[in-house]
Order: structure tokens, then sequence, then C-alpha cells
């Protein structure tokens, strides 16, 4: 049977046990009005029934490839994902995430438009765990200013799964690399930065779920540390020096990570607390009473810290329920 025809676009998504999301995800790509398309998910060891979920959506559309293995996490499962792509440029998707329907058709846009362009992202829309509207974080258009910024000012791509990028440059500066188990997409764009500019279509074209459970929540203190690796890093290729030294301090970080030994209880229960008190007050801001929700929670883990006391009593006086964000409304 002769191999079909390559896509230009190739979507990779990496999945550990979030089948209550996937379904929008993943429909959230193959309905884009940008058709030439293939998505890529690699089913990372899920235990919840996302593995089988997805089978039954490849069933659907035979752009959809599955790629079952044991978990990895994400940093190894994006690196094999990208490896089995065919296409021109590589799409990156967050399986609780989800893609506005002309998202992948303007990103194609910008990139055929400049070709001193690398890799672009866009406006993206953050959510809470319930899918409450809490901001949006955009960028200046003008690429060069936008490039300027991410080496320079930390004012990278508003969320890992917002970026497509050429599948060569990819290639020219080795891919995500394995030692950062967190962190891995900053580190990949600062390299792209030092070969190409990095643009935004305008226009929020994408939404990121925060969640205090997340990365970005209760290993906020590991996330850190490796973010700040990736800048090291780029502090030596700048200066003519080896990056060893900090991929090895990263390596050895990812295998404390996944050891589960990277913080002390104390440590994670207080990444917690922020979590949940930012989404808090991020929400108090809105007038949303689903503040109260987050900001109980960070008073539960740590019961005499003033600030979620303060905030909650805030969050009383203003509150009002605001609606979830409509994603068929966003289309």
């Amino acid at each position: 049977m002769p191999e079909r025809r390559a896509p230009r676009v190739s979507v990779v998504m990496s999945v550990f046990n979030d089948s209550e999301r996937l379904r929008t995800a993943v429909a959230s790509i193959l309905g884009q009005t940008w058709r030439d398309l293939e998505l890529i998910v690699i089913d990372d060891g899920s235990t919840d029934g996302s593995g089988e979920l997805l089978d039954e959506l490849a069933a659907a559309d035979v752009r959809l490839r599955v790629i079952h293995q044991d978990n990895t996490g994400l940093t190894r499962a994006l690196i094999r994902g990208c490896s089995e792509t065919r296409g021109e440029f590589i799409a990156r998707q967050d399986s609780d995430d989800w893609s506005h329907p002309q998202r992948i058709a303007e990103q194609v846009a910008l990139l055929d438009g400049d070709p001193g362009i690398g890799f672009v992202s866009c406006a993206t829309q953050y959510l809470g765990p319930a899918d409450e509207p809490l901001c949006v974080i955009s960028r200046t258009t003008d690429s060069v200013q936008a490039t300027e910024g991410l080496l320079h000012r930390r004012e990278g791509p508003p969320a890992h799964g917002s970026v497509m990028f050429r599948s060569t440059l990819y290639r020219e500066v080795g891919g995500y690399r394995g030692q950062f188990r967190y962190s891995q997409d900053s580190d990949l764009w600062l390299r792209m930065g030092e070969r190409a500019r990095i643009g935004y279509v305008p226009g929020i074209r994408y939404a990121h779920r925060k969640d205090a459970a997340s990365t970005s929540g209760a290993a906020r203190p590991a996330q850190r540390r490796f973010g700040e690796l990736g800048h090291l890093c780029r502090k030596s290729r700048l200066a003519g020096q080896s990056e060893q030294p900090w991929l090895d301090e990263a390596e050895t970080l990812s295998a404390r990570v996944r050891d589960g030994v990277a913080q002390d209880p104390r440590a994670r229960r207080r990444a917690m607390a922020d979590a949940n008190y930012l989404l808090g007050s991020i929400l108090t801001a809105s007038k949303n009473t689903r503040a109260q929700i987050y900001l109980l929670e960070a008073i539960r883990l740590i019961p005499l810290r003033p600030k979620p006391w303060i905030r909650l009593v805030q969050s009383g006086l203003t509150g009002r329920k605001v609606p979830a964000f409509d994603f068929e409304d966003a289309r």
C-alpha cells in the first residue's frame, strides 16, 4: 500500500491520563479550517481510558495517528512525537487545551510570508480548572521586538501548545533536550531564537488551562530551576563555553523529580498553596465568586498565612459568578 502524501503541518500532542479534556483538544485540531495536517498523539502510559478514547477518535479520522508507549514524561514523549512528523511545519497542542479553528491556517500564513521567521505563537486565553477566564497573555506582532523580548526579557510564547515551528529549524537546533523534564519548551525557544525570529499572529487563537496540581503549580520550584538552567545554557553558548555542566545538572534534577525527591513535602505544600492563592487572586480581581474555592484551599494548606485570608474577605465583598469560557462562542 503506497504511503500517504506528507501533510504540510504535523501537530504533536502528548497525553497522560487526561481523558476528561482530551476529546475537546483533539477536536480543536481536527476541526481546523486548515485541513492539510496530521495529528500525532503519544499516549504516554495512560491508565484512565485516554488510550482507548484516542483509538476511537483515530478510527473516525485518518489524520489522527496514536502511538502507545510506557510512561516517559512529557519531554521524551514530545521527542518521539516530533521524530514521527512528516510535515514542513510542526505545531504543538496540549491535551487539556484548545485551539481556535483558524489558528493553524493563520500561523502557516505567517511562516509562509516571512522566511526569516522560524517559529510562531499567538495570544492565549488562560483558564482556571473549571474553565474560568483568568487573563489573556499576548506579545507584540513585530517579530524583531518579539525576538528581543524572548532572548533578553524572558517574554516567550504564552503557552507551550500555542507554538508552531519549521521542522528544519527544530532539527538544526537539536530539538527538545531530554535533560529538561520541565521548561523543555523555553530551552528550545531560546535555541531557535538564536537562529530565527519568532512571530505572533494577532488575536486569541489558543486557550490554556492553569491547574494548581499541574506542573506550574505543584512542581513550580523545580520548574523554575529548569528555566534558569535553560538561560545558563544560553549564556554559556554566547560565551563560547560548554553547556555540559548545566545539562548535567538538568539531568540530575530530572532524575530527582522522576523519583519524587526533588522537593520536600513542605516545599510542595507551599507551592500548591501559592498556586491556589494565585488562582483565587486573579478570580477575585474579575469578581468571580469561584475565587473562594481556591483561596480556601490555600488556607487549608497553610492556615496561618495572612494573604489568603485577606483576599478571601475581598472576594466575599465583591463576588459574582462569571460564566466559564465558552468554546463554541469562541469559534
